[in-house]
């Protein structure tokens, strides 16, 4: 196709409608994540992003790291694009403890845009060291018993029950 365009072997007139332009890709093209906006109210948005968070297992020893994958899957056959409160687009917490952290993470300022192509699937994976950070090099062994993982997307579009999911695990 390239060797066409380049051979001058198409005439090219931006006067005759049945011949090809030079920025006829320019005004064919859309920009997903504006029709995103401008055509899929926010309860279709949040909808339309499917929340899953599983680990290898139910249970573990204690000290052994817990391995959780994070699975965010657009259900639409269009492109989704949902606004996050800041340049990261989605967390893990255990017990409500944001990426096993004592204290909140620091976090730029400054909105961004999760977006997903028609029908996409993005899977993350992390690992909990069953273990509390308290500072940059420390960190608290958790004792033994039942803990909820949760995964979320950072957002504050409502609905945000809609835009997480939750399991458990069990440390013995």
């Amino acid at each position: 196709m390239r060797r066409i365009y380049e051979s001058n072997a198409l005439s090219r007139d931006d006067d005759d409608p049945f011949s090809p332009r030079d920025n006829d890709d320019e005004k064919r093209s859309i920009n997903p994540v504006a029709a995103s906006h401008a055509l899929l109210p926010k309860a279709v948005r949040r909808r339309a992003v499917d929340v899953s968070v599983t680990t290898d297992r139910d249970e573990y020893a204690p000290g052994e790291p817990v391995a959780l994958r994070a699975t965010f899957r657009n259900r639409l056959p269009i492109p989704v694009s949902i606004p996050v409160a800041s340049p990261v687009p989605w967390h893990w917490a255990v017990d409500g403890k944001v990426s096993a952290q004592l204290t909140p993470p620091d976090e730029p300022d400054g909105g961004s845009l999760f977006t997903f192509a028609r029908s996409e699937r993005k899977v993350f994976t992390r690992t909990w060291p069953q273990s509390w950070r308290v500072d940059d090099r420390h960190w608290d062994p958790v004792d033994s018993g039942d803990y909820e993982i949760t995964v979320s997307i950072n957002t504050a579009i409502g609905g945000e029950r809609l835009l997480t999911d939750a399991t458990r695990v069990t440390i013995r």
